[in-house]
């Protein structure tokens, strides 16, 4: 049986109290953070936060209950899955290989059929927001950032139903009310019930070279975690304000 799932936590949990107020990585430090070995992941667990170490060996989504070698016999012999979602009929994956490829295909309910919706699109999560189907995709890669939120709707196969560009590469979508928060490589962008993509902030700095794993929102505030340390955006939709944490000695 192939599992994916949800990220999954290893190791020890720390809070902020285990982490110290630092300088906002710069042109200068920027590449001394990119090759800490400290990668993490951030949660929210009854309102306290909770951050371990991430291995970046997880899956976002539901289970496959197939065999990984046939799964990717039936994805073109692909075995970069990224993210999968269970749908009526079957699952939506998404595959994402880097600056080597990717796609997003449907696998039939038994595990028998498929088919690829679309071509090249390295997958970074597929979600559902307002009762329809969602998938953000995009590289980036030497200095070149793109990406796109996708629709998706089923008639007699599913298919990309509208395409919003993004401003640079998707990593993860955060769920707030009655909107989504997307962290692209360079920005904060918002998108809404009534399909309206906006930009929330750029970034004070490159922080797609320390690939965001994750994040969480208390309040007004929005924590997040990356390699080296975790970014805490103080009133984060009006007048931000910038705090970078690294773990302690």
């Amino acid at each position: 049986m192939f599992l994916l799932g949800t990220f999954i936590m290893y190791g020890q949990n720390y809070t902020l109290e285990n982490f110290e107020t630092d300088s906002i990585p710069t042109r200068k430090n920027l590449w001394k953070a990119n090759s800490s070995k400290d990668n993490w992941i951030i949660d929210k667990i009854n309102d306290s936060i909770k951050i371990k170490k991430n291995d970046y060996n997880y899956f976002k989504g539901d289970s496959l209950p197939f065999d990984r070698k046939e799964v990717a016999k039936k994805l073109n012999g692909q075995y970069s899955i990224r993210a999968v979602k269970k749908v009526e009929d079957g699952y939506i994956i998404g595959l994402n290989n880097g600056e080597f490829g990717g796609g997003l295909w449907f696998l039939s309910a038994n595990g028998k059929s498929s088919y690829e919706i679309m071509k090249y699109r390295r997958v970074h999560q597929i979600f559902e927001f307002n009762a329809k189907l969602y998938v953000i995709e995009g590289l980036a890669h030497m200095g070149f950032s793109n990406g796109n939120l996708l629709e998706l709707d089923k008639e007699e196969s599913w298919q990309v139903s509208k395409t919003y560009e993004l401003p640079a590469a998707p990593s993860f979508i955060v769920k707030e009310k009655d909107n989504i928060l997307i962290v692209t490589s360079e920005y904060l962008m918002s998108f809404n019930k009534y399909e309206k993509l906006v930009e929330v902030l750029k970034a004070p700095f490159n922080w797609g070279l320390l690939f965001p794993s994750s994040a969480v929102i208390i309040d007004n505030d929005i924590y997040i975690a990356m390699r080296k340390g975790i970014l805490k955006i103080s009133n984060f939709k009006y007048i931000p304000n910038y705090e970078w944490f690294v773990k302690n000695n």
